[in-house]
């Protein structure tokens, strides 16, 4: 039986549909932050929710963390849980250390105690901070600039270390830019959709020409669940992405391609936390057999009909610009 932490949230929702796509019994461990059990159902996993067995709890709470593992008889466990929105960290520092490292921790301790089978755990691009080279592989030095940043670094070399010390089998992957159907934070994919189906201006600051490795969700989930499957995965980072390189420019003008009717707006540069680009995933198509399946412009095509069909109508958005897929 396979453990998910934060397994209705955005990319742990997606991880439970790969799960149960390939037969695994699954049980999600989630606080429910971003709603009730009953409406992230719906908004997130309505066809395979009858497939799942759902906890509340936190994993900031060892010993209820520990009792779950033990009562549902968890051998391996994907962990997702997270304060993942970067303006959420930095406003809430101490919420986001004790989630994002001592929460990881706790998993960590009780998967040794208890001698897990295996324990894949999602970090992020923004522990290599500023990239010193493009595509940067896992080798890159990790050197995070923000608070977010720091917390993940500091579960992944956790992770990394109960692998050594302990021999627990652990495997880390690192993604970056994330996007697709479920997520409700305003990350930019997410918020120019929102604005475009509204009426209201993408706005691209200093002219959109941010670089990032936009990485579907779907093929992220994938990515985790190869590493939890693979017998060669223990103690290494993998990075699991779209492996192409892409501006927030380019990101607007394709759900521009989608939504016609939408407006491109340039405004002043802002000050950009960290200089990235390309994730170099030729290790996790090596050692995992991993390959991303969606396009950038199948991922956005895809993530702009999720966005019009079922979040317009579940959070009642008024959509003045209806999509064009011809």
């Amino acid at each position: 039986m396979v453990l998910v932490t934060g397994g209705l949230g955005f990319i742990g929702s997606h991880v439970c549909r790969e799960l149960v796509a390939q037969g695994e019994r699954v049980v999600v461990f989630d606080n429910f932050i971003q709603g009730n059990l009953e409406f992230l159902k719906k908004v997130r996993m309505p066809d395979i929710c009858d497939k799942i067995e759902f906890v509340s709890g936190d994993i900031t709470d060892f010993a209820f963390v520990f009792e779950t593992l033990k009562e549902y008889d968890i051998k391996k466990i994907i962990h997702t849980a997270a304060i993942t929105f970067i303006p959420t960290a930095i406003k809430k520092p101490s919420l986001t250390f004790n989630v994002n490292t001592v929460g990881s921790f706790n998993l960590l301790e009780a998967s040794r105690i208890l001698d897990m089978d295996k324990f894949v755990y999602i970090s992020t691009a923004s522990t290599y901070g500023d990239f010193q080279y493009s595509p940067a592989d896992e080798k890159h030095p990790l050197n995070p600039k923000d608070v977010y940043g720091a917390t993940k670094v500091a579960a992944d070399r956790l992770a990394c270390s109960y692998f050594h010390t302990y021999g627990l089998s652990a495997s880390i992957v690192r993604t970056s830019a994330v996007y697709g159907p479920g997520d409700l934070e305003r990350r930019a994919a997410k918020a120019f959709i929102e604005n475009a189906l509204q009426g209201i201006p993408m706005r691209l600051e200093g002219g959109g020409l941010q670089m990032r490795d936009f990485s579907y969700v779907k093929d992220v989930a994938s990515g985790m669940v190869l590493a939890l499957n693979s017998s060669k995965s223990a103690g290494e980072a993998f990075n699991v992405t779209g492996g192409s390189e892409y501006s927030v420019k380019n990101l607007a003008e394709t759900i521009h391609k989608y939504i016609p009717g939408s407006k491109i707006e340039v405004t002043d540069a802002r000050k950009v936390d960290a200089k990235r680009g390309m994730l170099d995933i030729s290790k996790a198509k090596r050692v995992l057999g991993y390959e991303p399946k969606y396009s950038f412009d199948a991922g956005i095509r895809e993530y702009v009909r999720w966005m019009a069909e079922v979040y317009a109508p579940l959070f009642g958005l008024k959509v003045k610009n209806q999509p064009v897929f011809d």
